[in-house]
């Protein structure tokens, strides 16, 4: 006898989508490599997969029978968990779906449909500026199909079969109305995950069962090697940023009216109480400001794609080794981008608030609220999910990572970087190395590692070289007041007191161990600023080759002196000047330099 549905209810609903987060998992990479719209970075299939992994987490909590409270607790799971473009679309879905299906328990074919269209709709509605060819146009053909047919059937198999071909046929037109696909030769990635979502449902109604759809290994690598570079695109509005919204009544056409000057591929959804966030902008501090006027902000997220743009073109060319380091490493965005350096961000606290360090909050905002002196400032070290993301995400691409942080007795961060190269099945391919520093000497050093890679030396090699660097550098950092060390407790308030009534003023120093320590004690500012750089000088004088570079925390005009007065002594092409990481301007405080030295025996 032929099987039959001719109900969906809450449980079969639930196990349908648990199916289709397992197909989207094993198409992943498969969605990663056709990804070029809307922007080229490779993310769409771990997007998604993030997305169905918060939504089935979410669902197997859930013990309810009835439609109704699954699909509102699936809803309210990927509002939590969206991630990516296609992800919040997906979101959007999902809560539209849960609208439509408030008190039944079970849905017949017709109604189903009719749900989904209407799910459809709401999706479609969230977005600023739909783009034919994508996601949102499989989506609605679907749907619309449903709707059509659900009239001549009440199987379920039967229609979710025939709206399934409707979908593929859909999804195969997209690169005819996207020129971007047809010039890359692949279908739009958000609309290709959808399909397999469609896949997981139909694979699991069925047969009842949650069931493996693998993709071939040379379809996998045919799809691999057709690559960005064909569908190469200028990343105009460079970071993908998200949000969570809890508010009490958020009005998201308002909210979506300001936010549209400030980038594209803009999505709000959710409702009055809750709004889900992204958008593509190059100002990633704006949007949550803008944002935070509507409630409290979670689940706050900032990509930036043309980092992982770089990623992708660094793979294409066979370059082996990827190299990460911590925001506390200072180096100029141009060193970061030849090199293709990855940073693991900080988080920066001001009062209540967090911020990614350098992502969510520039470096001089930072130092603007501790002049103003009005909230509690503090750092923290990245979260070991942070440094599980960026390896996960790079040992898909590179044979191995190296991974450079400031020193272990400074701050927990390399600790957590440990700790998640002892969870993962990859482990031997990553390399951690303390700087037994940080700054601008973490910033050289980084720098040096992402020479060597450029080299194309084995990775043993640098690693070796990177350890003799690591004995090798210092940084000399001067403190024109002590009100910033007491105030992070660096200093006792009665030594403090006594060094500030005396006008005494110290010079700091890491030690090969790791550790801060006092290296210098003067009287007087103009006896500081001469004792540091009479100290950074002589360490340099001990090498053939020194490099050097120059922080400051609101103190350029030292900072240039010192670099003219390090060029006058050696013959060194460039002296590199930035401002100080926040994990070091904190404890020093406004006004004060460092000069960090790397040399070679």
């Amino acid at each position: 006898m032929e099987n039959r549905v001719e109900y969906l209810d809450g449980t079969q609903f639930k196990k349908s989508i648990i199916a289709s987060a397992q197909r989207i998992s094993e198409m992943e990479n498969h969605l990663n490599a056709i990804n070029v719209f809307p922007v080229p970075d490779g993310d769409t299939g771990t997007n998604m997969a993030a997305t169905m992994d918060s939504i089935v987490e979410g669902a197997e909590r859930c013990d309810d029978h009835s439609f109704e409270e699954v699909s509102k607790t699936i809803a309210d799971s990927a509002f939590v968990g969206a991630m990516g473009n296609s992800g919040v679309i997906l979101a959007q879905f999902f809560q539209g779906l849960a609208e439509a299906t408030k008190g039944r328990i079970r849905l017949t074919t017709q109604s189903f449909a009719a749900a989904a269209i209407k799910a459809v709709e709401q999706a479609r509605e969230a977005i600023s500026a739909p783009q034919e060819g994508t996601i949102i146009t499989v989506m609605k053909d679907w749907a619309n199909h449903l709707g059509e047919y659900a009239h001549q059937t009440q199987d379920f198999i039967e229609l979710l079969k025939d709206a399934l071909r409707k979908a593929n046929i859909s999804l195969a037109d997209t690169p005819n109305k996207l020129q971007v696909l047809k010039k890359a030769g692949v279908v739009d990635a958000g609309a290709q995950g959808f399909v397999n979502l469609l896949e997981g449902m139909v694979g699991f109604i069925e047969s009842g069962k949650v069931t493996a759809l693998k993709i071939s290994t040379s379809m996998a690598m045919r799809i691999k090697k057709i690559g960005t570079g064909k569908s190469r695109a200028d990343i105009t509005f460079r970071f993908c940023t998200e949000c969570l919204i809890v508010g009490d009544d958020i009005d998201r056409n308002i909210l979506r009216d300001r936010l549209v000057p400030l980038g594209d591929s803009l999505i709000v959804v959710g409702s009055r109480k809750k709004a889900r966030l992204h958008i593509h902008t190059n100002e990633p501090e704006r949007v949550f400001e803008i944002a935070s006027a509507c409630g409290s902000l979670t689940k706050k997220k900032v990509e930036d794609m043309r980092e992982r743009y770089n990623e992708m073109n660094a793979a294409q060319m066979q370059q082996r080794i990827a190299l990460v380091t911590d925001s506390t490493c200072d180096l100029p965005p141009e060193i970061l981008k030849k090199y293709n350096i990855h940073v693991v961000p900080l988080t920066l606290r001001i009062g209540e608030e967090s911020y990614l360090d350098r992502i969510e909050l520039k470096t001089e905002e930072f130092y603007q609220a501790m002049q103003a002196a009005r909230e509690k400032l503090s750092t923290s070290q990245p979260s070991p999910a942070s440094f599980r993301k960026i390896y996960d995400r790079l040992i898909g691409i590179y044979d191995s990572i190296i991974s450079i942080h400031i020193s272990g007795k400074l701050s927990g961060t390399i600790q957590g970087a440990h700790a998640i190269r002892e969870r993962v099945n990859y482990r031997d391919n990553i390399r951690i190395i303390d700087s037994k520093t940080s700054s601008a000497a973490l910033g050289l050093i980084a720098a040096e590692a992402g020479r060597l890679i450029e080299e194309g030396l084995e990775i043993g090699e640098i690693v070796d070289r990177l350890k003799r660097a690591v004995r090798n550098t210092r940084v000399f950092v001067n403190l024109p007041t002590l009100k910033y060390a007491i105030r992070s407790g660096r200093v006792t308030k009665t030594k403090g007191f006594l060094g500030t009534l005396l006008n005494l003023k110290p010079v700091l120093a890491t030690n090969p161990d790791g550790n801060v320590a006092e290296v210098a004690k003067v009287i007087g500012r103009r006896k500081l600023i001469r004792k540091t750089l009479d100290l950074a000088v002589q360490f340099g004088r001990e090498f053939q080759n020194p490099r050097f570079a120059v922080v400051h925390v609101l103190a350029p005009q030292l900072a240039e002196w010192y670099r003219n007065e390090i060029r006058a002594r050696f013959d060194v092409e460039d002296v590199m000047i930035m401002d100080a990481s926040p994990a070091l301007g904190l404890h020093v405080g406004i006004g004060s330099t460092a000069i960090a030295v790397l040399g070679y025996s």
